[in-house]
């Protein structure tokens, strides 16, 4: 289970401050407000559309920023402060304390070495995905991605805070993606309600047109935040 737990945190990013005192001094010292959520998010490069709930928050990467394209995190209340990062990847979104939050991952399904496994090839289904990185998921009968029952998997972390996580193969499983809600055991319920609003919302969307016919929408025009 704690090999489980460090590949979807590793998956669905590390934004929380506790997480930050090994970093400069000087970027400790930089920060900036929260933004609303924009009402939609596109990746033309991994082909996903997101109609994004209202009143969430988000951390937006700097301008200078020239990491991964992995994702987004949204922010069920908006943090004190947004902390400056080098982080690679997009779904690092550093703040000064904790709220509930909501990680958006997708990559491409490649396959990796595991220390303890070896080479682990792509995961051909979402059950090969989920199996991965929880061995004790679920299919939820209300919680939904792409359509379809979401396998599930949910992590008692330190303290009083939980994880659950979604997850699934997309674009003729040549993508994966991990949706994670991060929240403490006082708000999992009203959260998780939250978490189906954000899941279900999600699309895979066509990135150019094509030859072939093909029930996918075009991407929105829409960035990645």
């Amino acid at each position: 289970m704690k090999t489980a737990l460090l590949l979807i945190a590793a998956l669905a990013g590390n934004f929380q401050a506790r997480n930050f005192e090994s970093r400069n001094v000087e970027d400790q010292a930089v920060s900036y407000p929260p933004k609303p959520a924009p009402r939609i998010y596109s990746s033309h490069k991994f082909g996903l559309m997101m109609k994004v709930p209202s009143g969430l928050s988000f951390c937006a990467l700097p301008k200078e920023w020239a990491g991964s394209e992995e994702g987004t995190v949204l922010f069920l209340k908006p943090p004190s402060g947004c902390l400056v990062t080098g982080a690679d990847s997009s779904t690092t979104r550093l703040i000064s304390g904790f709220v509930p939050s909501i990680t958006v991952s997708y990559r491409s399904n490649i396959g990796r070495y595991d220390h303890f496994d070896g080479e682990i090839p792509p995961s051909r289904t979402s059950q090969e995905l989920a199996r991965q990185f929880c061995p004790d998921f679920s299919t939820s009968p209300d919680l939904k991605l792409f359509d379809q029952p979401a396998l599930t998997c949910r992590l008692a972390l330190n303290g009083d805070k939980v994880r659950i996580v979604l997850m699934s193969v997309y674009d003729s499983a040549n993508s994966t993606l991990l949706v994670s809600l991060l929240t403490t055991k006082e708000r999992v319920a009203s959260d998780r309600r939250i978490l189906a609003k954000v899941a279900s919302a999600i699309t895979a969307c066509k990135v150019s047109p094509d030859k072939e016919k093909s029930k996918l929408s075009a991407c929105s025009k829409a960035a990645v935040w």
